[in-house]
């Protein structure tokens, strides 16, 4: 079980509520997946279970999130295959209060398998 330490944070911006609508659990899984977002062509690759204590929530409920923040094109999905298991990297689309958006997101320093 991977814990949040006490001195973690998440920022939530004002645009990801008034321009791109988010609430709830897609508006923290947003900003989490966008706080790693500081170098371009990073991925954030931290696994489902982070989210999940993030959320306080199911693995279930955090899949259908990112899925539903895919169909609102505001992140991309990537999936490699090494050696036989399958990892999934998370790219936030960033959008910045009406600037042209990029895409990144940070590569966390060890891979978690998709679930």
């Amino acid at each position: 079980m991977i814990l949040i330490k006490n001195e973690n944070y998440i920022v939530i911006q004002g645009w990801m509520v008034n321009e791109l609508g988010l609430k709830g659990n897609e508006l923290l899984i947003y900003a989490i997946i966008y706080g790693f977002s500081q170098d371009e062509n990073q991925s954030y690759t931290g696994g489902l279970q982070y989210l999940c204590n993030w959320l306080n929530s199911t693995k279930q409920t955090v899949i259908n999130t990112l899925k539903s923040l895919q169909d609102k094109n505001l992140i991309e999905k990537s999936e490699n295959i090494m050696n036989g298991v399958k990892f999934c990297e998370y790219r936030s689309k960033n959008f910045t209060g009406g600037q042209t958006p990029r895409f990144s997101a940070l590569r966390l320093s060890h891979f978690q398998p998709c679930r």
